[in-house]
């Protein structure tokens, strides 16, 4: 088995888990839930009269929409030139709009009303008018159209446009991409059982002057998405010490300013510099512990949801790099099994430790690459990654962004604050259902 195959079977282990926790708490529901202003899962009914599709921007609108200025002859002269397979993207362009077409069809054939909205056009007026947000595409669609729905009682249903070529795990099974009719029959018959995932709200701190500069950029329709370097970034506080173990407390400005992003993450928010190779030169506070300054090549903090995907890319181990630990220890006189096998036992069990429920009112945050300079054994005490209630961040970057779900992106630099943390009232409604057709 390679280690590709390995990495796949434990993400499917480990959701099927979950799956098994969240249906425990479905019967007996989260007393923190309650203590919220979202209303119990039990309470809601699935109301159908208007749904609003979101549509997938799929790679042949997306050059469309940046050549706009060319004919259709042109563009394709373009991109050929540049060797992509023009022909495959028009037919899976086409593939993609008659899935779309099939969901509103199937739909207005049950006496319900319809609008469609692209990553273009998805506002909050249309969200307000329906009574479900419908992605088609995967789980990046139903990431942008979970990201906009503030609204905890509101349910997102996603459909899988492309499911030989794509897991989407956030959307509903694969047979209901195949009979998106009777899916929605189950829907209206309620087949189905509610789940709610927990979301980050973030809440910003800064200059007032610079409050208004924090706008979003749609990572995934521009070609750059760089924000301009804030000017004499060299000048940090003189408490400020890099190389320091020491805590840093600086008294709160009178005159800063804050607000609460409009975009809530349903799998992770990211922050560090725009340029890779540059350092991310953060400090971060831990449920109001101490204040710790980090180098790294950035911070992830993830929900329940996004601990099956970047936050378990980010720290699961590889069972070569487990056996190789144990043979080690092996050679250390530890009696210990260095078998093949066990490491993969090993390795399983390790990787599934660090998924947890979509629901979970806890965070999970990793900070990449972390650049130490203390010595065994006097650590600085900031673990790597851990889990926390509340995640509290400021920048000392020059060019960085605070991304959201992998999409929109918000300038991050020197001075200004980040607090990452979940509330009841943010959580999203959507459904499961069965993977095989009931």
């Amino acid at each position: 088995m390679s280690v590709l195959n390995n990495f796949t079977v434990s993400v499917a282990k480990g959701l099927r888990r979950l799956r098994q926790k969240q249906e425990l708490r479905e019967l007996v529901p989260n007393a923190s839930r309650r203590k919220g202003n979202a209303a119990s899962s039990e309470d809601v009914k699935l109301n159908m009269e208007k749904c609003l599709i979101v549509s997938k921007v799929t790679r042949y609108e997306y050059e469309r929409h940046s050549h706009e200025n060319i004919s259709e002859q042109e563009l394709e002269k373009v991109l050929r030139k540049r060797g992509s397979d023009y022909d495959c993207m028009v037919a899976t362009h086409k593939r993609q709009k008659a899935f779309e077409e099939n969901v509103a069809k199937s739909l207005t054939n049950m006496g319900i009303k319809v609008e469609m909205a692209s990553r273009l056009t998805y506002n909050e007026d249309l969200i307000n008018w329906c009574d479900v947000v419908v992605p088609c595409g995967g789980d990046g669609t139903f990431l942008l159209a979970a990201s906009r729905v503030r609204d905890a009682n509101k349910p997102v249903i996603g459909f899988n446009s492309s499911p030989k070529k794509s897991v989407g795990r956030l959307c509903l099974p694969t047979w209901c991409s195949n009979d998106v009719k009777g899916a929605f029959q189950a829907l209206k018959e309620g087949r189905f059982r509610w789940m709610r995932r927990s979301r980050i709200r973030t809440t910003i701190t800064c200059e007032p002057k610079l409050l208004e500069t924090i706008t979003p950029v749609d990572l995934h329709t521009l070609h750059y998405c760089r924000y301009p370097p804030v000017q004499n970034t060299h000048e940090l506080p003189d408490s400020y010490d890099l190389n320091s173990g020491q805590d840093c407390k600086e008294p709160a400005s009178p005159t800063l300013a804050t607000k609460v992003l409009p975009v809530l993450a349903l799998n992770e928010v990211f922050i560090g510099e725009s340029v890779t190779s540059r350092v991310s030169l953060l400090r971060l506070q831990i449920d109001n512990g101490a204040w710790s300054h980090t180098k790294s090549s950035g911070l992830c903090v993830t929900t329940g949801t996004g601990s099956t995907s970047w936050h378990f890319s980010i720290n699961c181990l590889r069972t070569q790099s487990v056996q190789e630990l144990m043979k080690i220890l092996a050679e250390e006189g530890v009696k210990i099994d260095t078998a093949l096998e066990k490491a993969r036992e090993v390795t399983e069990k390790y990787n599934q430790k660090l998924m947890f429920a979509a629901d979970s009112d806890q965070l999970a945050y990793s900070v990449r690459e972390y650049i130490t300079f203390e010595e065994w054994p006097t650590p600085r005490g900031l673990k790597v990654r851990d889990r926390a209630s509340s995640v509290k961040v400021k920048s000392h970057c020059t060019d960085a962004g605070l991304v959201i779900d992998g999409s929109v992106s918000f300038p991050f630099n020197d001075g200004t604050e980040a607090v990452l943390e979940i509330h009841p009232e943010d959580s999203l409604m959507t459904v499961q259902m069965d993977d095989d057709r009931p």
